[in-house]
């Protein structure tokens, strides 16, 4: 077997969604990854990196798999043949690290985060091939359920307790990409105490700019059309904002209240419900929790091209943690390569090892 054992999936019961309001399951699957010498050294302790995987992610596609063409079978020659695989990251690159002293042993953790509810119009991922699914955010919301304590008081104590972890703050990082990259910075300004680093991917920002947006993925128009891909787009980034506006304001949705004038502009929207996007906002949570967060490295990038236009939100959070005195490094990068593909899935793909590495460099030995 791949990985002898280490490769690991076990299944946890996370009483923190017991009862939550969209019956999404309260058993879980955890993506775990042991280091090569884990069962070698009986008495070795180990730190953790918690990584928040993104939109649609689920148990079955893990961001960091067992090896990278596992999980992307799905892909037409056309794609495959584009992608870099010596900066993609996989279980088997993170053992050829360690084992040749590049990289320190750790524990990687992946939780499923998935709502486990279909996309609002039963579309297929490009990715499995099977219906999307509603992602949760890891935010504790009354319409969906209590995500973010899911991974502090379900994930992280299941963890510790069941492997040889260095359970102490000094020894944990936690890092996500696209909604793990929010649900990252949203859960650290509650619990950056928990922490020793942390880092946000591409992070999908709550922002009412979302709602103009257009989305159109390059890999997509390559294996289709620019029709078929501005078609899908569209399909897939109503889903997004349909679940932004279920957790945020199921009772009231956003979306429903829009009026927009003849050409397109927003003219009126409900109140109530946009202060319930904004409360949500990291900008506006920094403002609260500015204490918490300077206590704790963080890493935030994204490609300048990308595709859901994250490089404007990671650019405006960059200012507010500056004005706030958040400790923290920041990068808008061009990577032509990625963007020739998808700028968000790619440009985040070949930034997970570096992402990685800044989370061990602010790690206690």
């Amino acid at each position: 077997m791949k990985g002898h054992g280490r490769y690991k999936v076990d299944k946890i019961y996370a009483s923190s969604l017991e009862n939550n309001p969209v019956g999404s399951p309260v058993e879980r699957d955890l993506s775990i990854y042991l280091p090569p010498d884990y069962y070698h050294f009986a008495g070795q302790r180990y730190p953790v990196i918690y990584f928040l995987h993104g939109y649609g992610g689920t148990n079955k596609n893990m961001t960091v798999p067992p090896s990278q063409p596992e999980r992307l079978n799905w892909a037409p020659p056309m794609i495959l043949e584009n992608i870099d695989w010596e900066r993609s990251c996989d279980f088997l690159k993170l053992d050829k690290l360690i084992s040749t002293g590049q990289m320190r042993p750790f524990i990687l953790v992946q939780p499923d985060a998935s709502l486990h509810l279909p996309d609002k119009d039963d579309t297929y991922d490009f990715y499995t091939g099977e219906v999307r699914k509603k992602g949760s955010f890891y935010i504790n919301s009354p319409h969906t359920g209590n995500f973010e304590d899911y991974i502090i008081d379900d994930v992280i104590p299941y963890i510790d307790m069941n492997y040889r972890t260095l359970a102490e703050r000094k020894h944990r990082a936690l890092m996500g990409t696209s909604m793990g990259g929010y649900g990252t910075l949203n859960i650290l300004c509650r619990h950056a105490g928990k922490f020793a680093a942390a880092a946000a991917l591409s992070p999908a920002n709550f922002t009412l700019d979302m709602l103009d947006w257009k989305l159109v993925v390059p890999m997509m128009e390559k294996a289709l059309d620019r029709a078929t891909a501005e078609k899908l787009g569209a399909q897939y980034y109503s889903d997004i904002l349909h679940t932004q506006d279920m957790i945020c304001s199921r009772e009231r949705p956003l979306l429903d209240s829009i009026v927009r004038s003849p050409d397109g502009e927003i003219v009126s929207l409900d109140d109530d419900a946009a202060r319930a996007w904004r409360a949500l906002d990291i900008n506006q949570q920094a403002e609260q929790y500015a204490g918490n967060l300077r206590d704790i490295p963080v890493l935030m990038n994204c490609e300048a091209t990308d595709e859901f236009g994250l490089a404007n939100a990671v650019t405006r959070l960059h200012d507010t943690f500056e004005r706030l005195g958040v400790r923290h490094e920041w990068e808008i990068y061009s990577d032509p390569a990625a963007a020739e593909l998808s700028a968000h899935v790619f440009g985040i793909a070949y930034k997970i090892e570096p992402a990685i590495q800044f989370c061990l460099s602010h790690m206690a030995d």
